[in-house]
Order: structure tokens, then C-alpha cells, then sequence
């Protein structure tokens, strides 16, 4: 496992995109991505935005063949840098008429967070080719070594993804079907 720098965010939106792009089911990337108009294009706009703002208030690690990542969220992310990031994604993302769904959607994430301070596993990926041959555990593995004593966090919305996560040491504190999929909120210590 590498640390990302800039120079990987081609890369890295690249595995993000690959690895979501055909995925269509109700979950946390299709609530957020406005799906009217270029899908590609929406879902790119939405995993830059996350690539930057991982790099800015936490960590983007890379698996070492390149086929993997994962961010993190592990600093406070207010600011005008942070501002700017969420408007632009509002509007290549989201677009305006799903601006309050969404919200509703980041107060309810918000309102299960851990009140003690914790690192976000805000996502990970593998190019789907690759999916299946342990890319990912073992970048799970190796990231959560450089949080190592610290509470990590984690939703996910699907049943595959929150076996992943039990299976790897995370355990579920909350589930919630408040939306049009289910939420799953798991942590690690």
C-alpha cells in the first residue's frame, strides 16, 4: 500500500469510477449522484470531489498494484476550501433540486456518527475485474494499521459490503432504513 499524492487522483477517480459506474442499485453514491443527464460525468464530479477532500482532511491510500483505494476522513472539514469543494459538487453533482434530499441525507450520517473522535473509512474500491482476489481486504488491513488505537468508522448499504466489514474486525452499532436503502453503521477500535 502507498500513501496518494495529487499526482494519483486521475488514478484513483479512475478506480472509483470503474468501480461504481454499473452499480445501480439504491444506495449512498446513487442518492447523491442526480440521475438525469451523464451518469459518467456525475459520478466523476462526485469521486474528484471525494479524492479532494479526502487529500485535505485525511488520507487516500492506493493498493500497490494500483487496482484499489480507500479514503479517509480524519480531520475537521469546515473552511472555504471545504465550501467551495461542496458547491461545486452541488452543482456538477447533485444538482439543485436534490439539495435537500441529500442534506437530509448527510444530518441523518451525521447523527449516528461516534461522539469521540474518529477516523471516516469513507470509501474504498477495487476496479471490478479485480474484485474477489483480496485487493481489498488487504488494503483494509494495511490502512487500518496507520490508524492503529484509533476508532474508525464506517456506513455502508449493502449486505456483501457489511459482511466485508464484520469479516475484517468491524462490528455493526446501528442500522436504519430511513431512506430508500438500507444504512449499516459499523465501527473498529
Amino acid at each position: 500500500m502507498k500513501k496518494a499524492t495529487y499526482h494519483d487522483r486521475k488514478r484513483v477517480v479512475d478506480i472509483l469510477c470503474q468501480a461504481f459506474i454499473d452499480v445501480l442499485i439504491p444506495n449512498s453514491i446513487n442518492f447523491v449522484v442526480k440521475d438525469s443527464g451523464n451518469r459518467y460525468k456525475r459520478l466523476k464530479s462526485l469521486m474528484e470531489f471525494q479524492f479532494d477532500k479526502s487529500m485535505l482532511f485525511g488520507n487516500v491510500f492506493l493498493s500497490d498494484d494500483n487496482k484499489g483505494c480507500i479514503l479517509y476522513l480524519d480531520k475537521e472539514d469546515s473552511g472555504i476550501k471545504n465550501l467551495l469543494l461542496e458547491i461545486k459538487l452541488l452543482f456538477t453533482c447533485i444538482g439543485l433540486d436534490n439539495m435537500f434530499k441529500v442534506l437530509k441525507r448527510e444530518k441523518l450520517l451525521k447523527n449516528f456518527h461516534p461522539e469521540e473522535k474518529f477516523a471516516h473509512l469513507w470509501l474504498m474500491a477495487v476496479v471490478p475485474e479485480q474484485q474477489g482476489n483480496g485487493i481489498g481486504t488487504k488494503l483494509l488491513k494495511e490502512s487500518l494499521e496507520v490508524y492503529t488505537g484509533k476508532l474508525i468508522y464506517v456506513e455502508t448499504t449493502t449486505p456483501e459490503n457489511r459482511t466485508f466489514y464484520t469479516q475484517n474486525g468491524f462490528e455493526i452499532f446501528h442500522e436504519t432504513f430511513e431512506l430508500d436503502y438500507p444504512l449499516y453503521f459499523l465501527k473498529y477500535v
